[in-house]
């Protein structure tokens, strides 16, 4: 296992971590309320954004794997963070001061967008390899949603800001 190997594994391990904790403090906070308030859907979509971030640091690393079962993992927790967003996203709708329509990556809606990379993801998942021919498409599609995330996240910030 090479140097650049490890580096990837410990980002595996941290966007798991991370993104283990952070759903159950989310489905906590659901859980809990009947409706969220603004700055839940805030720390909400801040949870999105960081792991979007650390997902991104992640596949960017792709080419430098050569292990087949590594880039299947990365695949696998990849999958997962994009999944858990696209489940929560429709709880959380309804209490932001956005129209989940208006929510658009390059034209189409963000949960199809979110929708067709996971099944990209299936079809990469028996053919792991494929992972590195595409991963700068992916990396690409993973920034565009990131991005969309983090700007609602911070349109929600100002507007929950008092006058």
């Amino acid at each position: 296992m090479g140097k650049s190997n490890l580096y990837v594994e410990y980002l595996i391990g941290d966007l798991e971590s991370f993104v283990i904790t952070q759903k159950e403090e989310v489905n906590s906070l659901i859980n809990k309320k009947k409706e969220l308030s603004l700055n839940d859907s805030v720390v909400i979509f801040d949870r999105f954004s960081k792991s979007l971030k650390k997902t991104t640091n992640l596949i960017k690393h792709v080419n430098e794997v050569e292990d087949a079962h590594l880039l299947k993992h990365i695949t696998l927790i990849t999958s997962e963070t994009l999944a858990w967003i696209l489940f929560t996203l429709p709880v959380v709708e309804t209490n932001i001061p956005v129209f989940m329509d208006d929510l658009t990556v390059k034209n189409k809606h963000i949960v199809d967008v979110i929708g067709e990379l996971l099944l990209q993801f299936e079809d990469i998942l028996d053919k792991p390899v494929k992972m590195k021919e595409i991963e700068s498409e992916i990396l690409n599609q993973i920034n565009d949603i990131s991005m969309t995330i983090s700007t609602l996240s911070e349109m929600i910030k100002k507007g929950s800001l008092p006058n």
